[in-house]
């Protein structure tokens, strides 16, 4: 398997920048695993608080913690499901993430071109 496709199909579907260290360019690789990392922290960390918050209104409630019930508490708090901050997250990390597909296999065919004028010269 070529560069250019072995560090795609690492940035696509194991971590975003695994390609990119994969190919050599760790310092890009590094950059793109860190922004990744921060942005799945803070979406993991904006979810919580909101679990929290269904689970604090069901406690109060006295609700049992069903399926059911859980859709009518979040159904019932103001602005649950239209979290601007965290759809801007979750857009952030789909472009990063599509940005590192694309950049692994950039830097994957600069491997493949180096390997084959290395050959050939």
């Amino acid at each position: 398997m070529n560069h250019s496709i072995k560090a795609a199909l690492l940035s696509a579907l194991v971590f975003p920048g695994l390609g990119q260290l994969s190919t050599g360019f760790k310092k890009r690789g590094w950059i793109l695993i860190t922004i990744n990392l921060a942005l799945l922290f803070v979406i993991i960390r904006e979810i919580m608080k909101k679990a929290y918050v269904v689970i604090a209104e069901m406690q109060k409630s006295g609700s049992v913690m069903d399926i059911e019930s859980i859709s009518n508490t979040t159904s019932k708090l103001s602005g649950f499901s239209d979290n601007i901050f965290l759809n801007s997250l979750l857009i952030l990390l789909i472009i990063s993430w599509v940005y590192s597909i694309f950049d692994a296999y950039r830097t994957g065919l600069k491997k493949d071109k180096n390997l084959v004028n290395m050959k050939s010269g």
